[in-house]
């Protein structure tokens, strides 16, 4: 019985122990230069912010993070500091039915550029 009871605990334990490990995507930080693309607010038919390095394009998918001074139309020379996590974000905004497809990105900082 004490046998079984040990066993009980050994295996109950080690399976708490397996499902509580996630697994996280090897990301490293990265600054660069970039324009911060502010399009307008999702309730009155914008798309939020996007980001161009390079000439492509990102979806920040904690967008609610960046400070309400970047909230100008247009775009704002920006030096960003963020993770591209590896996937896609599809936001559907406005009235529109196309996909607007984006490599997604989680913004660390943004620093407006002189």
């Amino acid at each position: 019985m004490k046998l079984f009871l040990q066993l009980t605990l050994f295996i109950s334990l080690s399976s708490l122990l397996l499902i509580s490990c996630q697994h996280t995507p090897n990301t490293e930080a990265d600054t660069k230069e970039a324009m911060l693309i502010w399009s307008g607010e999702y309730m009155v038919d914008g798309c939020g912010f996007e980001v161009l390095i390079n000439g492509n394009r990102y979806k920040p998918e904690n967008e609610r993070d960046i400070d309400e001074a970047f909230k100008v139309e247009g775009e704002t020379p920006v030096l960003i500091e963020f993770e591209k996590l590896g996937r896609q974000l599809d936001i559907r905004c406005g009235l529109s039915t196309q996909s607007r497809a984006m490599d997604a990105i989680r913004v660390i900082s943004v620093k407006k550029r002189p």
